[in-house]
């Protein structure tokens, strides 16, 4: 089953959409259309792993693995039969409290608990013994990527702990993990205090303990009296979010061995730097006429705000590798049935004059993308409709309209014409 982290609806959207959502991920009660999902940029794994290491969670975690890796004696409850000598070196150095405090005891087996359920530390019922666990290895082992992937399992589970979930009520559930996600949305540092600027002075209280937990995981940054996400907080955010939803958020970079089509869909989406390098990187695996060539195939093959992207790609309007060759290319299609419209539109003055004149059906085309891309953009029908002029028209006019829609082939003639009967 998947696990919503007790993350809340409205902290989710924004932070999928990277803006106001416009719809819902994890009640599934909106009927907004498709909403194309934002990439994100995640740091490399070297500094990401660097960082986990240098955390105080990390050294705690290293320090419990060093402490049963010769085989340490449990008692019937699973936890360790010295569990004074446990809990001295869990906060060993640490600002927990004195150790005899009931209250540090039960969080100390609440860590336990998830170092056992996150598999760094194994417990061998059989003999009464902890062993560290495969995860252990993982964390402390020399492959970067699979010590990346352990540790950040590790940290979700401590969140789950920290945050209550399945221990609280619903309510309550929640908090560490919603405050980290809260940072990732703002994106940049922010006044302690701003976080939680309505909760009472007990809950402020209890807000800092948790800024101060997600800092000592090195999710946070806390610089004075400012926090702020970091590196890798921003990459547990990212699998939570894909955990809660069951979604795949992309990644800056990610497209590089992608056909155009997928290329092109996901571009929508791109901010304009991340978007020619996206492109750089798609382009390091083949020639910039092999690019042109695959771009060029797959314009109809896609939605109208992917064939856009394409055409800007191939007009250089954000700069980007295609050049002369792209402006040629654009030139080639202004002859087009289908995109030829599309294709004068960007031409310059003196492309105009060399062109072939746009076919009718082009037009039609032209006319038909807007269109898809405002309900592609969730405009209700008659919104669509009149914004583009099609209501309150005389009879005649629109019986040619429809006649001219219903003949070309665009993939949203008949979504359009049922917008257009229905009202």
């Amino acid at each position: 089953m998947t696990s919503t982290h007790a993350i809340r609806e409205d902290l989710i959207g924004r932070a999928i959409e990277q803006g106001p959502p416009r719809r819902t991920y994890l009640t599934r009660t909106s009927h907004a259309p498709f909403v194309p999902i934002p990439p994100v940029r995640l740091a490399p794994t070297a500094p990401l792993l660097a960082a986990a290491r240098e955390s105080e969670l990390h050294r705690v975690v290293k320090a419990q693995i060093d402490w049963a890796r010769p085989g340490r004696e449990v008692g019937p409850h699973a936890y360790p039969a010295d569990f004074e000598n446990f809990l001295s070196i869990t906060c060993g150095g640490g600002t927990h409290g004195p150790p005899e405090s009931a209250e540090v005891a039960q969080g100390v087996r609440q860590f336990w608990d998830v170092l056992v359920q996150a598999g760094i530390l194994h417990v061998d019922k059989a003999r009464s013994l902890v062993w560290p666990g495969p995860d252990a290895v993982a964390i402390t082992g020399p492959d970067p990527e699979a010590a990346l992937h352990a540790w950040k399992r590790f940290v979700i589970a401590m969140l789950d702990a920290w945050s209550g979930v399945g221990r609280v009520g619903p309510d309550e559930e929640g908090l560490s993990t919603n405050l980290l996600l809260l940072l990732y949305v703002l994106g940049k540092p922010v006044h302690q205090d701003s976080v939680v600027p309505l909760l009472d002075d007990e809950t402020q209280a209890g807000v800092h303990l948790h800024l101060n937990a997600l800092a000592h995981a090195a999710l946070l940054e806390l610089h004075e009296a400012k926090v702020a996400i970091t590196p890798l907080g921003r990459l547990v955010c990212h699998t939570l979010l894909q955990e809660a939803t069951g979604l795949t958020i992309p990644v800056v970079g990610s497209f590089a061995d992608a056909d155009a089509a997928t290329l092109l869909e996901a571009l929508v989406c791109y901010r304009i730097d991340d978007l020619l390098e996206e492109v750089d990187g798609w382009l390091s695996g083949r020639s910039v006429e092999t690019g042109i060539a695959e771009i060029r195939a797959a314009l109809c093959e896609v939605g109208p705000m992917a064939r856009h992207a394409g055409l800007d790609l191939l007009a250089g309007t954000f700069g980007g590798p295609f050049g002369t060759e792209g402006r040629r290319a654009l030139l080639a299609l202004a002859g087009d049935p289908r995109l030829g419209a599309l294709a004068h539109g960007l031409l310059t003055p003196d492309e105009e004059e060399r062109a072939c004149a746009p076919h009718r059906d082009s037009s039609v085309w032209a006319l038909l993308d807007l269109a898809a891309m405002s309900l592609d953009a969730g405009t209700p029908a008659p919104e669509m409709l009149r914004s583009l002029g099609y209501l309150d028209q005389p009879e005649e006019k629109m019986s040619g309209l429809i006649a001219g829609f219903g003949y070309v082939d665009h993939p949203c003639a008949v979504r359009f014409l049922d917008a257009v009967i229905a009202h």
